[in-house]
């Protein structure tokens, strides 16, 4: 009986966790390698969103803005800029990206040594990353 059914199931491809835009580089990140999956709580939805809809109107991964607006305020961090972090936020959701193995570890650094939480650092990047672009986001 049990050939009976399984003979009639269709035959799916294998489903694939990824964002709609990335769904032309899947095959190519199965493993990530080179990449850390870092937790962030806290942020806002609609923040977030409007970050990635920008990211997907220029043509690239919202994981690529995201990085370019931590790797920007880590090289002004490591130039003597101040950084003015702002407190820890109340609300929002858990969001969770892939980011480089490099840029994480660097990042983590930051955050340690500048004793605030991964979660502050990263929305902080992404408001310097919106007031430098002239792009009213809520973050």
């Amino acid at each position: 009986m049990i050939e009976a059914v399984t003979t009639y199931l269709p035959h799916l491809a294998a489903a694939a966790n990824v964002s709609q835009i990335d769904t032309g580089k899947a095959d190519d990140m199965v493993d990530r390698e080179g990449f850390t999956s870092v937790s962030f709580t806290s942020v806002p939805p609609r923040g977030f969103d409007q970050l990635k809809d920008i990211a997907r109107a220029q043509g690239m991964f919202p994981r690529d803005l995201f990085s370019q607006a931590i790797r920007q305020l880590l090289q002004d961090r490591k130039a003597g800029t101040m950084i003015d972090y702002p407190a820890s936020r109340k609300g929002g959701v858990r969001r969770s990206l892939w980011l480089e193995d490099d840029l994480v570890e660097q990042m983590n650094e930051a955050a340690t040594a500048d004793n605030v939480s991964k979660t502050v650092l990263f929305l902080t990047a992404l408001k310097r990353y919106a007031e430098r672009e002239g792009i009213d986001v809520e973050v």
